[in-house]
């Protein structure tokens, strides 16, 4: 299954040239919040594609911010037989703060610390160089052993603000998209430093509730008592949603959560923290019950209903002794598998207008959404990726049957019907969406040599190779 040396000897010889490279794209701002750049960034990603041997690629346009997709064929060819290996990432980057970094977040620099080094930069880890490694791998191959695959390249445009038009993209392409298997390549691995093979993520779904009472704030002590308080209306509807001991208490919103495997919980069980250590480390008093029987059963397996934020009245210096006009609360639903946004969503409208007070009036207006994924641990790809990953990094690595947070990766299972797994190769301390954001220059390597072994595997597992 593993490349030949001359991959690996190509990937060592052109290393500061991909450096360079991955440094002149971080150099391109590309804020989706605000497209400062995205443009321009979205362009110079299609020129990249060119130099390092992809065959075609395309600007596509959305509602939004526009995705890049870049096809890379076996030979040449696309008519050659062979499997085709999606492969996501996200070019768009989080805004910056500027007084907070060391140096310029869009003039990347190299600086060392205890010995190893890392570029510094907006984006570096976050994802730019983490899809780069996947274009420098292409180009490796191309000048060696040859693609063992096609590759479909995806890079969205709008993940930094929750991906709302991906599907804009995809739903339209589905011929040109459809892969054997997806893979991406996004967040750190383990924080013990092992490299991370992951089966899905949880879904999001962000929703605002406002209670409004009196037209205007009104004096407490003319009519405090008398008068509804819209925040302890709020307060009140919040707490029908949940019982005392932590479970959900919205009508059905358990009914589609898809139940726990016994693989999965071999993999758990392999990663599951010491709950004494999580509690000391995060300075609480125990972890809330709930559904679950352990911690990552109840941030990977179940879902939850959380408290963003509330704002009421006036919480300022000094007093305001008002009874607020109107108050708001803006909360995220982590989904687990086999939950619908949607279905979701009516359902807690439906709470919502069955538990609000008359005296008040209540609005709800639903934000962002993402699907959740679950790829099966039995799944043909998971064991020959794993190993793929261990060829590439040196390392066995961790599998995690999910991620607790959100990422748009379940439209290619849904639309496209194929299987998808993450393989980070960021370090566990990069300050993504943070000042000072960097890579390591050594987890960049190993990503690319990481990303050859996959393209591999993945023609491997279609041809029925014994060699895994």
């Amino acid at each position: 299954m593993c490349p030949p040396d001359a991959v690996d000897h190509s990937i060592s010889t052109r290393f500061d040239s991909y450096l360079e490279d991955l440094q002149r794209l971080v150099s391109h701002p590309s804020i989706s919040a605000t497209g400062e750049g995205v443009r321009d960034c979205a362009e110079l990603l299609e020129s990249l594609c060119l130099e390092y041997g992809f065959d075609t690629t395309e600007i596509v346009e959305t509602s939004g911010q526009p995705a890049v997709i870049a096809h890379a064929y076996v030979d040449g060819n696309p008519a050659t037989e062979a499997p085709t290996v999606l492969m996501y990432g996200h070019y768009d980057v989080q805004p910056v703060e500027d007084s907070a970094w060391e140096t310029d977040p869009f003039e990347p620099v190299i600086r060392e610390q205890d010995g190893e080094a890392f570029l510094y930069g907006r984006g570096t880890v976050d994802n730019k160089g983490q899809h780069f490694a996947h274009l420098c791998a292409v180009q490796s191959l191309r000048e060696t052993t040859g693609l063992p695959t096609h590759v479909t390249l995806f890079l969205d445009g709008e993940e930094e603000s929750g991906s709302p038009h991906i599907e804009e993209a995809v739903r339209p392409r589905v011929d040109e998209l459809t892969a054997d298997v997806s893979i991406n390549a996004d967040g750190p691995v383990h924080d013990s430093g092992r490299p991370t093979v992951v089966l899905g993520n949880r879904g999001i779904l962000l929703v605002d509730i406002e209670v409004r009472g009196p037209k205007g704030d009104l004096h407490s002590g003319h009519y405090g008592g008398a008068v509804p308080n819209p925040a302890w209306e709020l307060l009140h509807l919040l707490e029908t949603m949940r019982d005392g001991d932590g479970r959900i208490t919205i009508d059905g919103f358990y009914d589609d959560v898809r139940p726990i495997t016994a693989s999965d919980r071999e993999l758990l069980e392999a990663v599951e923290p010491d709950p004494e250590a999580l509690v000391g480390h995060l300075d609480i008093g125990g972890l809330q019950g709930g559904p679950g029987e352990s911690f990552l059963e109840q941030t990977l397996y179940y879902p939850s209903l959380n408290i963003n934020g509330l704002e009421s009245g006036h919480i300022g210096d000094g007093f305001k002794t008002i009874v607020p006009s109107k108050a708001s609360v803006t909360i995220d639903a982590r989904l687990a598998a086999d939950q619908d946004p949607d279905d979701v969503y009516d359902r807690i409208v439906a709470h919502v207008e069955d538990h609000a007070s008359d005296l008040v009036s209540v609005s709800i207006s639903r934000g962002p959404s993402m699907d959740p994924l679950r790829t099966p641990a039995d799944s043909p790809y998971v064991q020959p990726v794993v190993a793929a990953v261990t060829d590439g990094w040196g390392v066995d690595p961790i599998v995690k049957p999910a991620s607790g947070g959100s990422a748009p990766y379940a439209v290619f299972a849904n639309v496209l019907d194929i299987p998808h797994l993450t393989v980070p190769y960021g370090q566990p301390d990069n300050n993504q969406h943070s000042p000072n954001e960097h890579f390591s220059l050594e987890h960049f390597k190993r990503g690319i040599h990481t990303t050859t072994r996959l393209l591999e595997t993945v023609r491997d597992v279609h041809e029925g190779s014994d060699a895994l």
